[in-house]
């Protein structure tokens, strides 16, 4: 199947000042999107490129550097506003023609709700990112999708509430960590082994199309002793 190649996108919105802590969306996502490149690089088998910040969002911009350095997953690393200071909670877009996508933007809410001590109050946190703009939808979803890569357009919080904002800014090697979890879950993708000597070798115990099957196997697997995960393809 190959290793996975990830392009990470992050905001490059410096004018969406944070409501606390004198920054920026440019800065605090950029700092999480090379905490993700720090995990993934050195403990998983995958490879990881950070977007050249100087490149727009349009078609010929990041997703053509995305596809030219040979990536399959494109993940845009925001965070929100307009919820008058009062929203909370992860949101992430999907593309509907993308069961990966919309898996991945499930577990990227899941991940980052999870960790965040502030309850979300969205009533949709997983969104179809073609739906807005008139079906034109996100740039980030659709320019990427167009040319055959996974892309999801992470929402990580709001930051226009003081408690949000000051949680992301206190928080980001674990935000990096939810959305890294977040990307093993989603396409499978292994640890590093360090080995000294010979070769690695890795086996297949099956290939489901439900995968609560898949999860079924994996926890029989891992009570029978064997270092197990899956993959998405």
């Amino acid at each position: 199947m190959g290793t996975k190649k990830i392009y990470l996108s992050p905001s490059n919105q410096p004018d969406n000042k944070y409501v606390v802590g004198n920054t920026n969306e440019k800065i605090e996502m950029e700092t999480v999107a090379d905490k993700i490149k720090q995990i993934l690089d050195s403990e998983y088998e995958c490879e990881t490129v950070v977007a050249t910040t100087s490149l727009t969002i349009n078609a010929s911009g990041r997703p053509k550097e995305a596809k030219d350095k040979g990536c399959d997953v494109y993940l845009a690393i925001h965070s929100n506003a307009g919820g008058k200071g009062k929203a909370s909670g992860a949101v992430a877009f999907y593309h509907p023609n993308s069961d990966g996508s919309k898996e991945l933007a499930r577990n990227i809410v899941r991940e980052l709700n999870a960790i965040c001590p502030i309850l979300s109050n969205r009533d949709t946190a997983v969104k179809n990112g073609m739906e807005l703009y008139a079906g034109y939808g996100l740039a980030e979803v659709r320019n990427p999708n167009k040319i055959g890569i996974t892309a999801v357009l992470a929402e990580t919080d709001f930051h226009d509430n003081p408690a949000t904002a000051k949680w992301i800014i206190d928080n980001k090697s674990k935000i990096a960590k939810a959305y890294v979890e977040a990307l093993v879950n989603t396409f499978g993708i292994p640890k590093k082994v360090q080995i000294t000597e010979g070769k690695l070798y890795r086996v297949q115990a099956g290939a489901f199309k439900e995968k609560s099957n898949a999860e079924e196997l994996v926890t029989k697997l891992k009570v029978a002793g064997f270092e197990s995960f899956i993959k998405y393809d």
